[in-house]
């Protein structure tokens, strides 16, 4: 059994390394970058601790112990502020969200420091490090408990995020996001495992071999896999492609162009060309429509079109191509062109793209669920 974990955490402790030599070199030194580099290091030296505990070695533990220790309660935050500088301003990121890093300071200050020192003095030098080592089986499920709470978070806004730029954005594809939802999920699922195990030993009492080497296992296993996955894509760990600098400007010109040149005559004759081209060209049939595509078959840019629909329709792109893919779900439905379709088949011919969004939305535009509306048609 040894030398089975042996072989696990050596390849895994290699397999990290390879992936921050891949990080490092990149020309790319931006806040993602880093964030990403430390969430490896951090797992790097989790590795390491392992190692060390298998085979004794005092010192390489004490030295890794300070990094893996803290693990549960750094890497949430750490998670989230990643998720928020791929889209954010990096110059005001972290001034703005270094609170969440309060509790990490202080576990490091009150309880990863004291038990070092515990450590190399052989005796508990405050009384509660005896109490919580004695239940460190509650303290991990707490810690744990802490970690998925961010991942979930992270998790949530990285949905908000992906939703906004699919819907700007031409160039980017749901494809695009898929390496950093693999690491959320990932993360999530270790997290859980870890919790469940935690649990078990609670009620049920402690297993006769290391539990720990569960989670570090399954820790190697993510690692491997976002490491394959990742050189073998085209972005290589680096998510440049989420292109954060020309969201952050789409953004704040979006802000500033009030469509101050147009008249109101102007701006008719826009909303006029918008509403023919929808019911005549249907592009909102197209599951790959984007605010910029929309935009050329009106002839203007999507700066003007965004502004358009936000200020003088009192609507997004979003809600504006969902409603009329919600008109054209139950126009099908009403048609006996279409009765041989499923709802799912009458809703991919309307432009939706999965089963989910197509109930939550048609849902939320009339108040019934797709089957409900069927009935009652």
């Amino acid at each position: 059994m040894k030398l089975i974990l042996d072989f696990i955490l050596i390849g895994g402790i290699v397999i990290t390394l390879l992936i921050l030599f891949i990080l490092l070199k990149s020309k790319e030194r931006q806040l993602p970058q880093k964030l990403l580099t430390l969430f490896f290091a951090i797992l790097f030296f989790y590795l390491l601790n392992g190692y060390a505990d298998l085979h004794e070695i005092d010192i390489l533990y004490v030295i890794s112990f300070l990094f893996s220790d803290c693990i549960e309660v750094f890497l949430g935050p750490l998670i989230l502020i990643y998720i928020k500088s791929l889209f954010e301003d990096n110059n005001v990121l972290i001034k703005k969200n270094w609170t969440h890093f309060i509790p990490s300071i202080l576990y490091i200050v009150l309880i990863t420091i004291p038990f070092l020192i515990t450590i190399f003095v052989d005796k508990y030098i405050f009384e509660y490090l005896k109490y919580l080592n004695e239940n460190s089986e509650v303290a991990v499920m707490f810690l744990v408990v802490y970690l998925i709470c961010y991942i979930l978070l992270s998790l949530r806004l990285f949905y908000k995020y992906r939703s906004a730029m699919l819907s700007n954005f031409s160039t980017i594809k749901d494809n695009d996001f898929k390496w950093v939802k693999q690491m959320l999920i990932g993360t999530l699922i270790v997290a859980c495992v870890d919790f469940l195990v935690s649990v078990y030993e609670i009620f049920a009492g402690e297993l006769s071999w290391d539990t720990q080497y569960i989670t570090g296992s399954l820790v190697i296993l993510l690692i491997g896999y976002l490491g394959y996955y990742g050189v073998n894509q085209s972005k290589v760990l680096l998510p440049d492609f989420l292109i954060k600098d020309d969201f952050q400007k789409n953004k704040s010109k979006e802000k500033t162009n009030q469509l101050s040149n147009f008249t109101e005559t102007e701006i008719v004759a826009l909303k006029n060309r918008l509403e023919t081209v929808l019911l005549a060209e249907r592009p909102y049939l197209d599951e790959e429509l984007t605010l910029g595509k929309l935009a050329q078959r009106i002839s203007t840019t999507d700066k003007k079109l965004s502004t358009l629909l936000n200020q003088h329709m009192n609507t997004t792109f979003y809600d504006l191509i969902n409603k009329y893919r919600v008109d054209a779900v139950k126009e099908k439905l009403n048609s006996p062109e279409f009765a041989n379709l499923t709802l799912l088949g009458i809703a991919f011919e309307s432009g939706f793209k999965s089963k989910t969004s197509f109930n939550r939305i048609f849902k939320r535009e009339t108040g019934l669920s797709p089957s409900d509306f069927k009935k009652n048609s």
